[in-house]
């Protein structure tokens, strides 16, 4: 050989690799192959999607909530080479539901005052006016 040696890669559980595979960049990280996907724009996605879902945990309203990103790792064999297809998934912590509000039906429309009971202060406006509508 002329020049710098070849680096040899060895997988701690097997044999020696084959002299085809001597000159080949071995990758043997988890994380450092789904860094490479895309170059890097999974790695990228996977960040704003924890970004987004510590945003959504802190500005929920209850004590306690959760949410969640998923990487799901497919791995095809296609004859002499494999194909690696990330998929990013968020679930982002449930809203809080609206309270409910008790209406009645009178007259086909609804109504907050029970059809059997008199309002002793007369009817009322379904909204309340605010004091800056009224000057």
């Amino acid at each position: 050989m002329n020049g710098a040696p070849a680096s040899i890669c060895f997988s701690p559980t097997s044999n020696p690799p084959r002299e085809d595979t001597r000159m080949a960049r071995l990758i043997r990280s988890f994380f450092q192959s789904v860094g490479l996907i895309q170059r890097g724009k999974v790695e990228e996605k996977l960040d704003t999607e924890l970004s987004r879902v510590i945003t959504a945990l802190e500005e929920h309203p209850d004590d306690i909530a959760s949410g969640s990103v998923t990487l799901t790792v497919t791995v095809k064999k296609m004859a002499d080479r494999y194909e690696v297809v990330p998929k990013v998934d968020t679930k982002l912590p449930k809203e809080k539901p609206f309270n409910g509000a008790a209406f009645w039906v009178v007259d086909g429309a609804l109504s907050v005052e029970h059809p059997s009971q008199a309002d002793m202060f007369g009817p009322r406006d379904s909204f309340p006016v605010r004091q800056s509508e009224t000057a």
